[in-house]
């Protein structure tokens, strides 16, 4: 297997995406992730992030690209999810993340970045560390609307996101919103 094929595989794997650590751990120079870039082989989206020209793209690859820069362990959060998730029409031009420690490093317009909270262990949807639906939805009271909140709610709990239970308190915490 050629360098090439084994980011490629690696990208596969993240929406296309490959990082200049992934790369790094998997034996990659940056001299060959930057000659791939001149060649055209990768798009270069900042700060070590990168996107495999081959790969389609789709509505999630905003998302994907997000976490991505915001650095290992960094996840969606709030109404990004439910953008993600199509359960709530958002606008992709302001997209949540959450990062573990401070970033230095120059982030693109729009991303509204805040810190984790210790011992959250986010889930992987479609391949993208995310908040949990429910929090999610929690997150956004007093934000958005409760009938668009009370829909999102059903539309998570009839994609399997949620459970009955999580309906109920979400549907309670709404009314009382």
């Amino acid at each position: 297997m050629t360098q090439f094929d084994l980011a490629y595989s690696i990208a596969t794997e993240n929406h296309g995406i490959l990082t200049a650590s992934e790369a790094k751990r998997n034996g990659i120079a940056s001299k060959t992730l930057a000659r791939w870039v001149k060649i055209g082989r990768f798009v270069k989206y900042g700060n070590g992030v990168y996107k495999a020209t081959q790969y389609p793209s789709s509505e999630e690859d905003p998302y994907a690209i997000a976490v991505a820069q915001c650095g290992a362990g960094a996840y969606l959060c709030g109404e990004s999810v439910l953008g993600l998730l199509r359960l709530m029409p958002v606008n992709v031009d302001h997209i949540n993340v959450r990062a573990p420690r401070y970033l230095r490093r120059r982030l693109p317009k729009g991303y509204v970045t805040s810190p984790g909270k210790a011992g959250y262990v986010p889930i992987n949807i479609n391949g993208i560390m995310c908040q949990k639906p429910e929090d999610s939805i929690r997150e956004c009271l007093g934000t958005h609307m409760g009938e668009h909140l009370l829909r999102a709610a059903q539309g998570a709990y009839q994609a399997g996101f949620i459970d009955k239970a999580g309906l109920e308190r979400l549907q309670k915490e709404i009314a009382n919103a």
